[in-house]
């Protein structure tokens, strides 16, 4: 089919990002996402990999892994169990379908279809976690969980826009500070605390969650507190300012004296 049937009278936006981007009925009866792109259009399946494609009978790549990797446990006799874990190849074929995820969730977000969105996200970091656990290469691990705190704040998004929906801000505002915690965890990982100043998807957690706070009134809880004074120290300890860090450890002292040890 001559794809200028559909872009002749549906024209690149380039200032509004969500004016490329809609859902119609496929020919096959089920919903898709069309993605205008400047010179054409990108479909996928709204439901399932995003390819419509059922990767050796699996719904997804990540469940065809998943399987492999159950043959391989422990217990299993040797010889009925591939020799490799997570080989390259795997690897390839699991970021592949990582890539195809994100780009439709970023698009389900622009359709306000916030619990698909969070679906999508949730299949990537089960991805990173498998990556994580069974590639034997430190190298390629970190070639690609490196987009964890990319998916972790796009999740704490997407949550906290389902809690909004449902009139819940305080919950809302608890599933970004998760967010920011695991952003951090990520740094303190890999030891990259003299990052965390720099990451910006901690940045637009905290901006974000210092915005919807301010608009809904919803004052910081101790827990936030010293989650917050704590991520500044380290951020302090890794710039070297130790005047400042010492000033933040003086504050979140005072701050477990007044409420004790918080969890």
């Amino acid at each position: 089919m001559d794809l200028s049937i559909i872009t002749r009278d549906w024209s690149y936006d380039e200032d509004e990002e969500g004016q490329n981007v809609r859902k119609i009925t496929g020919v096959d009866g089920r919903m898709k996402i069309q993605l205008r792109i400047r010179c054409g259009v990108v479909q996928w399946d709204v439901k399932g990999r995003p390819d419509g494609q059922k990767p050796h009978g699996f719904p997804s790549f990540l469940d065809y892994c998943a399987s492999l990797l159950a043959r391989q446990a422990p217990g299993r006799d040797a010889s009925e169990r591939p020799a490799d874990r997570l080989n390259s190849d795997l690897v390839h074929e699991l970021v592949e379908e990582l890539f195809d995820y994100y780009r439709r969730s970023r698009a389900l977000l622009h359709l306000t279809d916030y619990r698909g969105a969070l679906d999508d996200v949730l299949h990537n970091l089960d991805i990173l976690r498998m990556i994580r656990e069974a590639c034997p290469d430190e190298t390629t691990v970190f070639n690609y969980d490196r987009y964890r705190p990319s998916l972790t704040a796009d999740r704490a998004r997407a949550e906290m826009l389902l809690h909004l929906r449902a009139g819940d801000p305080r919950r809302a505002l608890d599933t970004l500070t998760t967010g920011i915690c695991d952003v951090e965890a990520f740094y303190a990982e890999y030891e990259l605390a003299d990052g965390l100043a720099e990451s910006p998807e901690r940045q637009m957690l905290v901006d974000l969650r210092r915005s919807l706070r301010a608009k809904h009134n919803v004052p910081l809880n101790d827990q936030e507190l010293l989650q917050s004074l704590k991520a500044e120290q380290e951020i302090a300890i890794g710039r070297e300012n130790y005047e400042m860090a010492a000033r933040l450890r003086d504050k979140i002292s005072l701050l477990l004296q007044k409420t004790g040890p918080l969890k």
